[in-house]
């Protein structure tokens, strides 16, 4: 057994679940997980593509501890948009008209 609270061994069994407004994406019982970047990289490969907060809860059912994860998603960053105008489109105006 680790030290640390949250720390990994191969044979750990873990328990994951990812939620989206109270849906279950994906669930997973397991072990062979290194640490949690793997859990959490596992768990939102088989959720697939999701938009807005989710809730990851991991359960380390071997060490007895376990933890909630808030992930952030969005379909795609928003490219911006400039209307740029063309120099014919404005008057020049004139002191001495």
């Amino acid at each position: 057994m680790n030290n640390n609270a949250t720390s990994l061994s191969l044979n750990d069994q873990i328990f994951a679940t990812l939620m989206v407004g109270g849906k279950v994406l994906a669930s997973v019982c397991r072990n062979n997980f290194a640490n949690i970047n793997d859990v959490v990289r596992f768990i939102c490969t088989n959720a697939g593509r999701f938009m807005g907060l989710a809730q990851l809860n991991i359960r380390n059912k071997t060490q007895g501890w376990s933890m909630n994860l808030a992930l952030s998603s969005r379909k795609s960053i928003p490219q911006p948009s400039f209307h740029t105008a063309k120099a014919s489109q404005y008057r020049q105006a004139s002191l001495f008209a």
